[in-house]
């Protein structure tokens, strides 16, 4: 494997939080350029607006994932066409928080936001594995499977689903050991089947509604970057925005 494909490797890891889609699958990276030891990555979003919060945890985690290589010295992020793109680019390259760069509107905590986003991902991987599950034809032992049987059951076809659901549930704190129930609630407490319907229901809409927004958000991305001049000759440059409160 040479040097670009180790990153985009690195990349296809990064997600977006709202969307749980990788950057790569989400076509949010233009370019990604290696001098020696320094790599700038160039990240474009769907709108001009797109919530800074979001637009900061994906470049943050951009710079995180490929500084794991032991050949990268400095990973520099250039987010375009955005409306915080010189705070964020400069912050994030910079090592800085997103509290530090956004001191005068940052109310929170954006481990919050990222933990509001990793549950819904949760729910939407795991009503995903369930619904093969029970298309598969598994019935009464549904919430008794294991995670060894997770990862061997016929009926999973795609083993990526289950890498990224077993990183959440690790993200949330609920073990992975192959013994453990395959399909716990996001706090760790076992479903009761009797509430397994209204639960699936809760999960389905959760899913649904997350790839409702990645479709729009590819549509949106598509039509920006065939022309991003809007207006009298204005450029989307010159709107302005501000980060949401958190």
């Amino acid at each position: 494997m040479n040097n670009q494909e180790a990153v985009f490797e690195k990349l296809n890891f990064v997600y977006d939080p709202e969307l749980d889609k990788s950057v790569l699958e989400m076509q949010f990276i233009e370019e990604v350029v290696i001098q020696e030891d320094i790599v700038t990555v160039v990240m474009r979003l769907p709108t001009f607006w797109c919530s800074p919060n979001f637009a900061f945890i994906m470049a943050e985690d951009i710079r995180d994932r490929v500084m794991e290589l032991p050949w990268v010295r400095k990973v520099v992020l250039n987010l375009k066409d955005h409306c915080s793109s010189n705070d964020i680019n400069k912050g994030v390259s910079e090592g800085k928080s997103f509290e530090e760069v956004f001191s005068d509107l940052a109310t929170g905590d954006l481990n919050e936001v990222r933990n509001t986003f990793r549950i819904k991902s949760f729910m939407a991987r795991q009503e995903h594995l369930l619904r093969e599950l029970k298309n598969f034809g598994v019935g009464n032992g549904l919430l008794s499977l294991t995670i060894e049987d997770l990862k061997t059951h016929p009926a999973i076809t795609d083993q990526t689903i289950v890498g990224r659901y077993l990183t959440l549930r690790s993200e949330l704190g609920i073990s992975n050991h192959s013994h453990e129930f395959a399909f716990l609630k996001h706090t760790g407490v076992v479903i009761d089947p009797l509430e397994l319907t209204d639960y699936l229901l809760e999960a389905r809409r959760t899913r649904m509604s997350m790839e409702f927004n990645a479709n729009h958000c590819l549509g949106l991305l598509a039509t920006r970057y065939q022309t991003i001049i809007v207006g009298e000759g204005k450029e989307l440059e010159n709107e302005s925005c501000t980060p949401t409160r958190i």
